[in-house]
């Protein structure tokens, strides 16, 4: 939990460097770099989740997207159901559009995601597979999308989340089926497809010690140990303003895995406020952002750090929790709020 002296710190980092006054709209004053000239200045890819309907329709999205990021991850657009909806039909147009939008500003991705318990269409969990077919339309889907995008997706997050809270592996039609080797296969297949992707497990929190942090280290240290292609660990990070993680785990989270030789990232930050939140909880939520955002420099394999969007406009938050939102460094106006300033002072300070 934040101490009363590092809320107070961080509150006056915010008040002092946001950036922007509430009234600027999505203009910057020329003193302040963005972030994408600062995090690129010490090699940091600094992304955000990307929706492609903003992305087609909104201008001011399109703006603040390229000037202040230089990574992008395809929020949706990835996912099975979205890119791979019928067994013979693969639909790449959404992503396409992600992708290119982000070679065209020099933008590197990452790839979310190849397998998921979720967000599996009708066609894969409506039918009684053996493993051996699963298997294959697993490995096709592999193949085809990260062959459609080699060279084009620095990281891929190849399993997404298949730990549950206690530590026990995810029940899904993958699991059932396939059995847990499907997590290995799967590293395998996609590193067959393209060997200069970085490959990534990914899932939520598994910044504080408990249950579902030691099976997930475990689980990494096993595809270590038998010579699965796994290059990294994503932390998700989606955070709660009245649940502040500890500043001290987070960053040893972090460092757990580095130790193991392996990269880490803060792939889908974002900080919840009970709604509607009030100019402290906006400044708590700067400093969370802060804590992450330091821990994961402090760690020399932490080189992407992602919010997981950038404007509270369009955010997972509201729907999935009820009652909580403005969880992201862009209010719903483009507007910098106390978060952006606390990420833009915490990279401009940070030493090359």
């Amino acid at each position: 939990m934040l101490g009363a002296g590092a809320l107070a710190g961080a509150v006056l980092l915010a008040a002092c460097s946001s950036g922007s006054s509430p009234d600027a709209g999505h203009s910057r004053s020329p003193a302040v770099a963005p972030l994408r000239e600062s995090a690129s200045r010490r090699g940091l890819r600094f992304g955000a989740a990307v929706t492609s309907d903003l992305l087609a329709k909104d201008s001011q999205y399109r703006h603040t997207l390229a000037t202040e990021y230089n990574a992008v991850t395809p929020e949706n657009a990835m996912k099975w159901d979205a890119i791979h909806p019928a067994r013979d039909r693969y639909d790449f147009g959404p992503a396409d559009a992600i992708v290119n939008f982000a070679r065209a500003h020099h933008m590197a991705v990452r790839g979310h995601n190849l397998v998921w318990y979720r967000e599996v269409p009708s066609w894969v969990t409506d039918h009684h597979w053996t493993r051996r077919e699963l298997e294959q339309i697993l490995h096709d889907h592999i193949r085809t999308v990260v062959r459609h995008y080699r060279g084009k997706v620095a990281q891929w997050d190849v399993v997404n989340e298949a730990v549950d809270k206690d530590g026990k592996l995810r029940d899904s039609i993958w699991s059932k089926v396939i059995g847990p080797t499907y997590i290995e296969l799967a590293f395998r297949w996609a590193h067959e497809e393209d060997p200069s992707a970085k490959l990534y497990y990914n899932d939520y929190d598994i910044e504080s010690p408990g249950p579902k942090a030691s099976a997930v280290t475990k689980l990494v240290r096993g595809l270590r140990a038998r010579g699965v292609p796994i290059d990294g660990v994503g932390i998700q990070g989606h955070e709660v303003a009245s649940h502040p993680p500890s500043p001290h785990q987070f960053e040893s989270a972090l460092r757990t895995y580095a130790a193991m030789g392996l990269d880490v990232a803060v792939t889908e930050a974002d900080v919840a406020l009970s709604l509607p939140a009030n100019e402290h909880e906006r400044q708590v939520q700067a400093a969370i952002y802060d804590h992450m955002l330091r821990a994961c420099l402090a760690v020399s394999r932490c080189r992407t750090f992602v919010t997981w969007g950038l404007t509270d406009r369009s955010s997972w938050v509201p729907a999935a929790n009820p009652g909580t939102g403005d969880a992201l460094p862009f209010d719903r106006d483009y507007h910098p709020k106390p978060a952006l300033g606390a990420l833009r002072t915490v990279l401009a300070r940070a030493r090359h």
